[in-house]
């Protein structure tokens, strides 16, 4: 939860801050816009469970927290809940805005700038894209956001969808088929790569997409 000094020190380093004053107000924030960092500052109680939560909002989110008044102890306890990073009180903007750049380029190498809007169930692009989904279209993105950087085998989407594996593959490629198809009539660029012979990975940004390639 950032303060208004804060946001507005950091906004002289471009970056584009949002102020909010609660834990489930951020959730709401999140849920609707996404974000590449939160920066939680001062007590923060369930500290581990929240950080999850944040995580399974938007995958592949960096977490800081800023706390006075806290020992190494309390530090090295929020960096095993998953935080990030830990700063100092009295940290000063020219900081922040080198830890917040690190923590931006760890999180791109190789992670994907697109994101499902939860509320509308719609795939966001870093370009301003907005693709529309159905049910079974954001589980299918679902999965892939939960393993950045890893091919998914079919199979591994929608396993209780059919008691025979090969029913669930098949189901898969018709998703993708009719994602395809209806990203064509928003002229967008679907971040999909189908591996043959396995199933498919989500493309960082900024990488050209293929319908098919063979597997590595």
């Amino acid at each position: 939860m950032a303060g208004k000094n804060f946001a507005a020190a950091l906004r002289q380093y471009q970056w584009k801050v949002h102020v909010v004053a609660s834990l489930p107000g951020l959730r709401k924030h999140l849920r609707r816009y996404g974000a590449d960092v939160v920066v939680l500052r001062g007590p923060c109680p369930g500290l581990p469970d929240f950080v999850a939560l944040l995580r399974h909002t938007v995958p592949g989110l960096a977490v800081v927290w800023q706390a006075w008044n806290v020992g190494g102890a309390e530090r090295a306890a929020a960096l095993d809940a998953g935080v990030d990073a830990c700063a100092s009180a009295g940290m000063e903007a020219l900081e922040w805005d080198a830890l917040l750049r690190s923590l931006y380029r760890r999180g791109h190498r190789g992670a994907s700038a697109w994101r499902v809007l939860g509320p509308e169930r719609t795939l966001a692009g870093p370009a301003g894209e907005r693709l529309p989904l159905t049910v079974r279209e954001r589980a299918f993105f679902v999965r892939l956001f939960d393993a950045p950087g890893h091919c998914l085998h079919r199979e591994r989407f929608f396993p209780n969808v059919a008691s025979d594996p090969r029913a669930g593959a098949r189901r898969v490629d018709v998703v993708v088929s009719r994602l395809r198809t209806k990203a064509r009539r928003f002229n967008i660029e679907l971040p999909v790569l189908a591996v043959r012979g396995w199933g498919y990975i989500l493309l960082p940004y900024g990488v050209a997409t293929s319908p098919r390639a063979d597997a590595p």
